[in-house]
């Protein structure tokens, strides 16, 4: 369940924008602490349970999720400023939506959007209740 909730952290620090930065140790800490398999893996089984992926979508979903998290492994270890690495993991992160808007009926992309959004006002309201109490 942590790793989930990590995951789901870093699913919404990549397309939350700049004021997501306050969860850069976070995603720190998920990047050194999980391999790209165990991030796609948990991203896979919370899709799963989130999006009701149907037995013929998982393999495909978790082989997307894959590609991905060696993606933005690879964006996280080649270092630079942190904006410059968030916007190219955002970067990452809307190729990847892409790809899933492909595998995904209409309701579960919504769905699945939807999470995305609620994830990020989440963070949006972490942030600035935590920019108030400074």
């Amino acid at each position: 369940m942590k790793r989930s909730v990590m995951m789901i952290m870093v699913l919404v620090t990549l397309i939350a924008g700049p004021r997501a930065v306050h969860a850069q140790n976070k995603l720190d800490k998920l990047m050194t602490e999980t391999t790209a398999e165990e991030r796609a893996e948990m991203q896979t089984r919370n899709m799963t349970e989130k999006l009701s992926l149907r037995d013929d979508q998982k393999p495909t979903v978790q082989e997307i999720n894959l590609r991905y998290a060696r993606k933005m492994q690879s964006v996280y270890n080649a270092g630079g400023g942190k904006l410059q690495r968030f916007r190219k993991m955002k970067g990452v992160s809307e190729e990847k939506d892409g790809e899933l808007k492909k595998v995904l009926d209409a309701s579960q992309y919504a769905a699945y959007e939807k999470n995305k959004e609620e994830m990020k006002s989440a963070i949006k309201e972490k942030a600035k209740e935590k920019r108030d109490n400074q």
